[in-house]
């Protein structure tokens, strides 16, 4: 029996392409009694159709049954990648873990979320969960960027050097929002810059486990236990410092936590022990996705992040 924590909570609406017929019907079967909406095209070509005939109703996640055509699969996730409206929809690919290469190809492309057949009806919801409250962020952040943008902007070129501090997840929105736009590429970097500073207030200044906030996501209860445990007395002078330094050819980005760190090397790349778990990406997005170079020091509670310029 399901979990009555392991359900989604709000509609969404996922394009499912190149669906075999038994594929098809076993993620109707999985997704009984969810507010899940399922939209099934056989190729790539009807897929870009679909996506673009009507901007505004845009899927919450995409995702891609037919490994068989993979390069097609990839061709059009790179043109919709140039559009800024639809490069942030998660993609969801069904992953054969003894294809390293295709993987790597794919975390190129921006595939963060995978799904290993065959999959039960927990970890599917686990994945559809993950994949749209990284959505949900991202169309937060993004929203954030238009506000921030004329602020920043009197920012852009002449930042040399600077220094922050942040308490809380809404402080690490704004400022992240705020740096990105010093960057070339605003809507990449403030995804990074965003997971680095809420990962070293939830897991480092904070002391939540990797375990513990699975359960937290999975019982809906990660915000709440951020805030109760950002009133204990133990937690009341942490803060996440943030040093910005303007190089000649680079912008470097540090961010220091004031946890007990980790060791961060399993997290900067795909692994497949973590592919469904419903967190755990942020770290190898950053390092794939939003900067040039990453690399953690001090035993994990400094984050070095570079963007040539």
């Amino acid at each position: 029996m399901l979990s009555s924590h392991n359900v989604i909570t709000q509609s969404i609406s996922v394009l499912v392409i190149g669906a075999s017929q038994s594929s098809a019907t076993a993620l109707r079967e999985k997704l009984t009694n969810q507010p899940v909406k399922l939209t099934f095209v056989d190729s790539v070509h009807q897929a870009k159709q679909c996506i673009l005939q009507d901007v505004s109703s845009l899927y919450d996640a995409y995702l891609f049954d037919n490994n068989d055509r993979y390069v097609e699969n990839l061709a059009l996730l790179k043109a919709l990648k140039k559009n800024g409206q639809y490069a942030v929809v998660p993609v969801i690919f069904q992953a054969d873990l003894d294809e390293p290469d295709k993987i790597e190809q794919s975390l190129q492309h921006g595939v963060y979320f995978y799904l290993v057949k065959p999959y039960t009806q927990a970890l599917l919801l686990s994945v559809l969960k993950a994949a749209v409250i990284g959505f949900n962020h991202q169309q937060v952040l993004s929203q954030n960027l238009i506000e921030a943008k004329d602020q920043s902007a009197r920012l852009e070129s002449k930042l040399q050097v600077a220094q922050f501090q942040i308490k809380t997840i809404e402080d690490a929105k704004n400022l992240a929002c705020a740096l990105a736009f010093i960057t070339p590429k605003p809507q990449e970097a403030v995804i990074g810059l965003f997971e680095l500073m809420t990962n070293a207030i939830e897991h480092g200044n904070l002391n939540i486990t990797y375990e513990e906030k699975t359960i937290l996501i999975l019982t809906d209860q990660l915000q709440s236990e951020i805030e109760r445990r950002q009133k204990r007395p133990e937690n009341h002078g942490k803060f996440v410092s943030i040093e910005f330094e303007r190089k000649p050819n680079e912008l470097q980005f540090t961010i220091r936590d004031m946890g007990q760190g980790f060791n961060s090397t399993p997290y900067l790349d795909f692994s497949a022990e973590r592919a469904m778990d419903n967190h755990g990406r942020g770290v190898m997005i950053a390092n794939k996705l939003s900067f040039d170079s990453l690399h953690y020091e001090d035993n994990g509670r400094t984050a070095i992040c570079r963007i040539v310029n």
